[in-house]
């Protein structure tokens, strides 16, 4: 049986041995590839999320009580709250 002619037009040719620009590169040799990770804002809002003290369930029930009740609002607290504020902005 003769595969040769099957497809006349692609005889076979001899293999020759590929040129020093066409091999692979050794390792080293070529640039190295750099990996890079960008971070969203969203995780570092999560992260930064995770640090921060846990609530206290307990005082914040307490003060809700309070607000409901009309008690919680007094002349020293307002006091102690602008203080602070203003401390926060011109810090």
């Amino acid at each position: 049986m003769n595969l040769n002619s099957i497809n006349a037009a692609a005889a076979m040719n001899p293999v020759e041995p590929i040129s020093k620009a066409a091999q692979a590169s050794q390792p080293g040799d070529a640039m190295a590839i750099v990996d890079t990770v960008e971070i969203s804002t969203a995780a570092r809002l999560a992260a930064m999320a995770q640090e921060l003290p846990d609530v206290r369930t307990d005082l914040v029930a307490k003060v809700k009580a309070e607000l409901a009740a009309g008690v919680y609002e007094t002349p020293d607290k307002i006091e102690v709250a602008i203080e602070r504020l203003l401390d926060d902005l011109l810090a």
